[in-house]
């Protein structure tokens, strides 16, 4: 029997908001709930190439597929794929050839999901920080959940955030290079080794941070922790390599105040109150996004 190879255009016409958010949303709960499997990521770096390599696995209970993904960015170019596995056999069911769109998908769902679940419902206005795809799909996904009248961007290149800018603005918002200017949602979505600017969040009601998934990265300020509703995706995770993590070590709160993101997407949050969401990705998402897939795909 030979394994199927699907492709991205064939994956993308199936993948579509509605399927990724519910996956996502599922499995983030069914994480919080203790019903999935999910090992420790591993992380390949390749510096002389500017790129690395992360490989994840994850198998949500009662689902008919598990999953091992690769998912790897050189020189800001994303690639990879996911194999799906038949958890009754064992037997290898699909090769997702997605070139790492489904990871950004599903990083850009987790997003916006818990974003919109911890910022105040009348909050309009955000702020992305970084300059790439996922600063992108993160404003983008969260316009499927809520109204947004206004983006400020902050990157380190003028010109990368001038065309970000010109992206939002082509989809319909209000899009400015003024993020030191301070708003009540801040989204961070960089690669950075050292905390952003203490300025960008200084006004931030709830602060979004997608960017620090392995060892070594931290682009949250530890200040922002303290005294915050924290959330995690995955509690040993973001301990080990997340924001949270690099927030514990500086003694700025205790590594047992956070809460699940699955656990705010069930039953909610006070969202009057600052907050931040620390996410690193997990396996789970990306065993839920590939299942629904392929089972939209074999209808």
């Amino acid at each position: 029997m030979t394994l199927p190879v699907i492709g991205l255009d064939a994956i993308a016409r199936v993948a579509t908001p509605d399927v990724v958010f519910g996956a996502v949303r599922d499995a983030l709960i069914a994480h919080a709930e203790g019903r999935t499997s999910v090992p420790a990521p591993m992380v390949l770096e390749f510096p002389d190439h500017a790129g690395d390599c992360h490989v994840k696995a994850g198998y949500v209970d009662g689902s008919p597929y598990f999953v091992v993904k690769i998912a790897s960015t050189f020189a800001s170019v994303n690639n990879g794929l996911m194999l799906v596995v038949d958890a009754t056999t064992g037997a290898p069911a699909a090769v997702l050839a997605d070139e790492g769109m489904l990871t950004a998908w599903r990083t850009a769902a987790a997003g916006a999901l818990i974003t919109d679940a911890m910022t105040p419902a009348d909050v309009d206005e955000v702020a992305v920080l970084g300059t790439g795809e996922q600063a992108r799909l993160q404003v983008q996904w969260l316009r499927e959940l809520r109204p947004l009248r206004k983006v400020r961007v902050w990157g380190r290149r003028p010109e990368a955030v001038e065309s970000l800018c010109a992206a939002f603005v082509a989809d319909g918002l209000d899009a400015q290079p003024d993020a030191l200017g301070g708003t009540a949602c801040v989204i961070a979505t960089t690669a950075a080794r050292e905390p952003l600017p203490a300025e960008l969040f200084r006004s931030a009601i709830h602060v979004t941070g997608v960017g620090t998934d392995m060892p070594g990265k931290g682009e949250l300020p530890v200040e922002v922790f303290a005294g915050a509703l924290v959330a995690t995706d995955d509690h040993a995770q973001c301990l080990d390599h997340g924001d949270f993590g690099n927030a514990v070590r500086a003694g700025v709160v205790t590594d047992d105040v956070d809460l699940a993101v699955g656990a705010v997407l069930r039953d909610g949050v006070d969202r009057t109150r600052r907050s931040v969401a620390d996410l690193t990705g997990i396996g789970a998402a990306d065993a839920a996004v590939a299942a629904a897939v392929l089972e939209q795909l074999v209808r």
